[in-house]
């Protein structure tokens, strides 16, 4: 079996991907079935959707055996196709791995007593979720007493532009990064106050990177609030975001007091893993 690496943008429990080289590219084709299985995750995993024409000519392999090694990671749902246009992109299996993965990642031992002491602080429920291409996964939670039950489990996949999660992530990237995400996501409606239109969203995004933190106004699910902000490595990169979250009633009139304490959490828990904000 392939070795378990998440599929997602953090330097935490994730494949570091590299373009292959020609002569890299050269020799792959001799290499075993195992090396030839993980260069081919880590290209869809670069390039996040591909033909398997394009992996064959991309990496050097012959087709008939890159189509033999795709086939293979699609039975063990390693990746998966679209069904419209066939090409193929990381699989469930991988998330699911990932996932458990982040058990033993520095992000995920010091979480839990971030998550828990605000939890108890706002009185709601609150969530840890590292990004999977334009997907956010759930990988911790914390709930305090007067917690009401939500649906996302740990492993549930939400959109990206859809959670305060997702939105928290996508405001902390550099702009030219930011701007080229939207123009090229699904931005699929959930309800009927989703943000689909790529415009808006952005313009969504300047807001939340200009105060620091995001806002899910009953976008994801129905009557269903939530606040959230980025989580950063030490370099500063955004590898993940927490967010409290709670009935739409109780959690959106209180966004201007738990916007920043969310923030403030986010704050530490990046200072924990080593981020120290330059003047």
């Amino acid at each position: 079996m392939l070795p378990s690496n998440p599929p997602n943008d953090t330097t935490y429990g994730c494949l570091a991907y590299a373009e292959v080289g020609v002569d890299e590219a050269r020799g792959l084709d001799q290499s075993g079935t195992l090396e030839r299985g993980l260069a081919v995750l880590e290209h869809v995993g670069q390039h996040q959707e591909l033909s398997t024409n394009a992996i064959a000519r991309q990496l050097g392999l012959s087709r008939s055996a890159t189509y033999r090694i795709v086939g293979t990671l699609k039975q063990l749902e390693y990746l998966e196709a679209d069904s419209a246009t066939g090409r193929v992109r990381l699989g469930t299996r991988l998330v699911e791995l990932g996932a458990r993965a982040m058990a033993a990642t520095d992000l995920h031992r010091c979480a839990s007593r971030y998550l828990s002491a605000l939890a108890e602080r706002s009185g709601e429920t609150t969530y840890l979720a590292v990004p999977d291409n334009d997907a956010m996964v759930y990988v911790a939670t914390e709930r305090s007493s007067n917690a009401v039950t939500l649906a996302s489990r740990l492993g549930t996949r939400r959109p990206q532009h859809t959670t305060s999660l997702g939105k928290a992530w996508l405001a902390a990237l550099p702009e030219p990064d930011r701007v080229a995400r939207v123009r090229r996501m699904r931005l699929d409606s959930l309800t009927l106050k989703t943000i689909s239109d790529p415009a808006r969203l952005l313009d969504d995004l300047a807001r939340t990177h200009r105060r620091g933190w995001a806002v899910d106004d009953i976008e994801n699910e129905p009557d269903i609030g939530c606040v959230a902000a980025a989580v950063r490595d030490h370099s500063g990169r955004p590898i993940a975001a927490i967010s409290i979250a709670g009935p739409a009633p109780r959690v959106l009139r209180r966004v201007e007091e738990l916007g920043p304490t969310v923030a403030g959490t986010a704050a530490a828990l990046s200072l924990r893993l080593g981020y120290v904000r330059s003047r």
